[in-house]
């Protein structure tokens, strides 16, 4: 699970909460069930107008990307990576044919059987750099979907007032379910910018952020391809792969 956008939505529901009830105010008077339903649902749909059916399906698909780990880790990968340069350079590319058929991950699958069939590392290379464009443009389509949910919940929120002001105008003969139905409107607004900020817009910010480590590890996938097909030295390979890791990352050689 990841930790950053779990905690992220419970300190923002926190703060917001000790700063109600510091002014006097109860939180769960923000909960109104009809802004919700008026809100989420219809800024979701709006959104769905706006984009591509295969993004929206991958929209809804992938939201546990959002919640999870990222499923990309870079050194391992290197790693799996270092040792088939090792296997093809001591046997050939012939070895890895058996070692192609059990691996995890499809790219890289794909990437080594053209290069054990004999493809040159230019057809391999325009085969491969397709698909990073195609995955990147899936993941950035899915993403943009809550980015622009997102962006249209304050609006719903405004629109979600504004009916409650109406029905609240009605009133005029009893002015405390006025002053109620006044102050039940405006939870709208607060709701519908609560899931602008921290809920539908975020959403899709750490989805557009975990796909470029999936973009980045097919990268370096395409790296080591290139390299393993040109029989790079396994620890020159090693070396130019790990300047993929980020600055924040240790960078350890296998070597060593």
């Amino acid at each position: 699970m990841d930790l950053t956008v779990v905690l992220g939505i419970v300190f923002a529901i926190a703060s917001l909460s000790i700063g109600d009830i510091l002014e006097g105010g109860n939180p769960a008077h923000l909960v109104h069930i009809s802004s919700l339903l008026i809100i989420f649902p219809t800024a979701m749909f709006a959104a769905m107008v706006a984009t591509d059916g295969e993004h929206v399906r991958g929209a809804f698909k992938n939201l546990k990307l959002v919640f999870k780990k990222s499923p990309v880790n870079l050194e391992e990968r290197i790693k799996e990576i270092v040792e088939l340069a090792v296997m093809a350079r001591r046997d050939g590319l012939l070895s890895l044919e058996n070692k192609v058929a059990n691996l995890d991950n499809e790219f890289l699958k794909q990437g080594l059987g053209m290069a054990v069939d004999g493809n040159e590392v230019d057809t391999i290379s325009e085969a491969l750099e397709l698909v990073i464009e195609e995955t990147e443009e899936y993941y950035h389509g899915c993403a943009h979907y809550w980015i622009l949910a997102g962006e249209t919940s304050p609006v719903m929120g405004l629109v979600g007032a504004v009916m409650g002001l109406i029905l609240a105008l009605q009133k005029l003969d009893d002015p405390a379910a006025m002053a109620a139905g006044i102050a039940g409107a405006f939870t709208a607004t607060v709701t519908g910018i609560f899931s602008a900020y921290v809920l539908l817009g975020p959403f899709g910010q750490k989805m557009k952020a975990k796909s470029h480590h999936i973009i980045k590890e097919q990268k370096l996938m395409l790296e080591g391809i290139i390299g393993i097909v040109h029989g790079d030295n396994p620890r020159t390979l090693e070396a130019k792969l790990l300047n993929f890791l980020s600055p924040a990352e240790e960078k350890h050689s296998q070597f060593n």
